[in-house]
């Protein structure tokens, strides 16, 4: 009796749910033999037929409907009266035991599997989907970029808690996106008659091709992550936690590695190697400081996994601020970036090649393409790729029969335009911001080095002392103190820099990505509302003056912010987690175009111009030494490259320069996509074209 004990409550404790099935089985079956057996033993005269099983079954059938008590009670006036008891009792009884016992059990285990199915805890037979480990605020833009695929997507997302939240979050936003998109394609068609506009709605209306999965769990579990099938995905992403998430209650910021995400990617290496991964997996983490990074690197030299997956460190701290000394320097890029970064237009993809000559790659491609642009080759681990801007991967393969066009233009070297920027505020990637300033400078010409960027910084008195005044950058002309609480006096500082100096200037208000969420974007915020306020003043006494020469661009951490700061009219470019979002996004999809990217946004201050490809916006009079006539998009593609690599002064180095696209002197922003030789160019001299080279070629 002991043993049993012991073994019945192991067997409760760890499988609850069996053990109260084999009991309601256990009671209902001896209920139903002692119902029978006295049933059977009080039959009255004229029943005697009624042995022990017609017993039982008129015991089952009186339990599950008390109308079958007639078939033993034929005359309730000739019925004994322990029979009619007996008979009423076990309807009552087997009502509660049998009945009520097994639909109370059934309704709990299927409230047991919704509420499993619903936190995502049952396994998912998926394949060539997206996981998400963590949630931070570039996971949403991730998903959302997602829309523009054009394949339907599945994405699953293992967080440890806040799941309702996530999944309002991620509902709202892809609502929102597809409501504004569709608004675009609407207004577009209202000119359009009957026909074509049904045509157009059809074609071009965005619609919901992603199913978003977010389970509740433990990001660590090998059996939670084999649930969701990790090794089967064709990318996963593990996302460090928000800045904000490492300030303690007294504000102070502590930045000490992402141990989580660094034990989150051990434990997706190890199934990736022991199990049957998919080919070409990518596994992307973000990475946020240098511990982390060197951990990694250390998971990636001991794993070496080979084709089975790529792990990409991306460096979340050194792309945003690379990108923001970018974007400050070239304001425009802002548009760029903003269609070729997402699925959504043209974007950059990659295709394997066997060859190393670029110049004859690209000039051979253009002679038989018109759907993609060439943009450069690149190679590792002995393989090589061309990455392209395209519509899509299959445009790059489609081939066309083109005569060469006799269209020609000849190009003017030209000197870099000094760049002046007016820094505000801070955030975690202040030193990246002017890590990337410097190579800037450093990868100019060095004729041309002095003079090419004035910084001014304005930032509190803590932050200013925290970065020793900015004492050790060459380039920061000032530093300003700015006080909160006597703001307007500040900026007054800042007006001669505005009004008095020749050059074009970039105010650039940078986001504390440290503060707590519910204050998330304040201080930008608030430094927006005054900035644009006192620039007014000032215009409004200076009616003269061009405010076309004063660029502002803000920073945000929470994209929701966006459209509050798009609604100040002066304000020229927002820049966001949306950004990084789509980057890790086009890191999962595509092989190889994380190299592309590294060498987009880093300025190479060791060899000026050397694997330095940006794009580069150029005033068209500047560019051409002849205003170019009208023409197509691939008759000025090819024109361009053959000028930029076939002219004497080129010869030795042999730049090559791909034309993506034009700024009109409005603002509005073209690039090229589609069939290039359906889109009519018509440049004018205050235009911007938008080519893709050698940054600082044009300036030798």
């Amino acid at each position: 009796m002991k043993k049993f004990r012991g073994w019945l409550s192991i067997q409760v404790a760890q499988h609850p749910n069996r053990v109260v099935l084999v009991l309601i089985i256990l009671f209902n079956l001896i209920f139903f033999t002692v119902s029978a057996a006295v049933i059977s033993s009080l039959s009255l005269s004229g029943t005697e037929k009624m042995n022990f099983f017609h017993a039982a079954y008129y015991t089952v059938t009186m339990i599950l409907d008390a109308g079958c008590i007639e078939f033993v009670i034929k005359d309730i006036g000739t019925t004994g009266v322990a029979l009619t008891l007996t008979c009423l009792a076990v309807i009552i009884i087997g009502m509660i035991t049998f009945t009520g016992a097994v639909i109370g059990y059934l309704t709990n285990i299927l409230n047991d599997f919704i509420e499993n199915a619903s936190a995502g805890n049952t396994p998912l037979h998926l394949s060539n989907h997206t996981v998400i480990l963590n949630w931070n605020a570039k996971a949403p833009e991730i998903v959302n970029d997602l829309l523009y695929s054009d394949n339907k997507e599945t994405v699953v997302a293992l967080v440890k808690s806040g799941r309702d939240e996530i999944k309002k979050e991620i509902e709202e936003r892809l609502f929102l996106t597809i409501e504004k998109e569709n608004a675009i394609v609407r207004k577009k068609a209202d000119t359009m008659h009957f026909f074509a506009r049904r045509r157009y709605l059809k074609n071009n209306r965005l619609g919901s091709n992603v199913s978003f999965i977010v389970i509740e769990g433990n990001i660590f579990s090998q059996k939670q992550l084999k649930d969701i099938k990790i090794e089967a995905a064709k990318s996963v992403i593990i996302l460090s936690n928000d800045p904000s998430d490492s300030v303690a209650e007294d504000g102070s910021y502590s930045d000490e590695g992402n141990p989580q995400a660094v034990k989150a990617l051990m434990q997706v290496a190890d199934i990736v190697s022991a199990g049957k991964a998919a080919h070409h997996q990518n596994i992307i983490i973000e990475i946020t400081d240098l511990w982390t990074y060197d951990i990694v690197q250390r998971i990636i030299r001991s794993k070496e996994l080979g084709k089975k997956c790529n792990i990409v460190m991306f460096q979340v701290e050194k792309f945003l601020g690379q990108l923001l000394a970018q974007i400050s320097v070239t304001p425009e890029l802002v548009a760029v970036y903003d269609d070729l970064f997402s699925n959504k237009g043209a974007a950059f993809y990659t295709e394997p090649v066997q060859t190393d000559d670029e110049i004859d790659y690209i000039r051979d491609y253009l002679a038989t393409h018109k759907n993609a642009i060439p943009l450069t080759l690149l190679s590792r681990n002995g393989a090589g790729c061309c990455c392209f801007a395209a519509d899509n991967q299959k445009s790059i393969h489609k081939t066309h029969a083109l005569n060469s066009a006799d269209y020609s233009v000849e190009l003017k070297h030209v000197q870099s335009e000094c760049k002046r920027v007016i820094m505000v505020g801070h955030n975690s990637q202040v030193e990246e911001i002017m890590s990337s300033y410097a190579a800037y400078i450093s990868s100019q010409p060095r004729d041309n080095q002095n003079g090419t960027l004035k910084l001014t910084v304005m930032d509190t008195a803590e932050n200013l002392r925290r970065m020793d005044d900015y004492k050790r950058y060459s380039f920061v002309e000032e530093t300003v103190e700015l006080d909160m609480y006597n703001i307007d006096k500040t900026l007054q500082r800042i007006s001669p820099l505005l009004f008095n100096t020749p050059e074009e200037t970039c105010i650039l208000i940078l986001s504390d990505d440290t503060e707590l969420n519910e204050n998330a974007d304040s201080s930008a915020l608030l430094y927006l509302t005054y900035i644009q306020d006192f620039i007014k003043q000032m215009l409004r006494k200076n009616p003269g003056y061009d405010n076309k020469r004063v660029k502002t661009i803000v920073e945000i951490t929470n994209p929701g912010h966006f459209d509050i700061v798009k609604g100040y009219n002066m304000v020229d470019a927002v820049i966001s987690n949306r950004f990084a979002g789509n980057i890790i996004t086009q890191i999962g999809e595509k092989e190889f175009i994380y190299d592309f990217y590294k060498e987009l946004l880093r300025y190479s201050s060791d060899k000026p111009g050397a694997q330095n490809k940006k794009p580069q916006l150029q005033k068209v009079s500047s560019f051409f030494k002849e205003m170019p006539p009208a023409c197509t998009a691939y008759d000025l593609v090819r024109a361009v490259f053959e000028a930029s690599v076939s002219s004497a002064d080129a010869s030795e180095k042999q730049s090559p320069a791909l034309v993506l696209g034009y700024v009109k002197a409005g603002g509005e922003t073209i690039i090229f996509s589609g069939d290039l030789s359906k889109i009519n160019v018509s440049l004018e001299a205050e235009d911007k074209i938008i080519v893709y080279t050698d940054f600082g070629c044009q300036a030798d």
